[in-house]
């Protein structure tokens, strides 16, 4: 266990150089980017989990206003499974947690759609906090 502390110590300190070094010249900068464009780029900001966080889930209320509900329901469907795994997780769309399992994001659209529908309906009280201090987005008053 000390010599995997002791080789993620010496690996985060070569990474620290490099970066600083790229800072610094331009040149190393280029082939620094040509030796690392290769390699596949992340599809999103993660937690250590994997998980995207709350800050990084778009505002579904705010989207099905704005678009209307077919619209809202086609712009759904270009979203990645991750990503509305996590839009589930963070509005506590599904209590039982069943959609955990599911890995197609078509399975994903009309649980969305119907429970940001129903939250709508009743009212802000019933849209998840995005922020400690108050309630992003503020629902029609019913």
């Amino acid at each position: 266990m000390q010599r995997a502390k002791s080789l993620m110590r010496l690996l985060r300190q070569l990474v620290d150089l490099v970066e600083e070094e790229a800072e610094r010249n331009s040149a190393f900068a280029e082939k620094l980017d040509g030796i690392l464009a290769p390699l596949p780029k992340r599809s999103g900001k993660r937690t250590g989990k994997g998980m995207l966080t709350a800050k990084d889930m778009p505002d579904v209320y705010a989207e099905y206003q704005s678009r209307g509900e077919d619209e809202f329901r086609f712009w759904l469907r270009g979203l990645d499974v991750v990503t509305l795994k996590g839009i589930v997780r963070v509005n506590g769309f599904d209590p039982s947690k069943v959609s955990r399992r599911w890995a197609e994001a078509e399975k994903f659209v009309p649980l969305v759609v119907e429970q940001v529908k129903a939250r709508l309906r009743r009212g802000s009280g019933f849209m998840t906090p995005r922020e400690p201090g108050g309630m992003e987005p503020q629902g029609p008053a019913t």
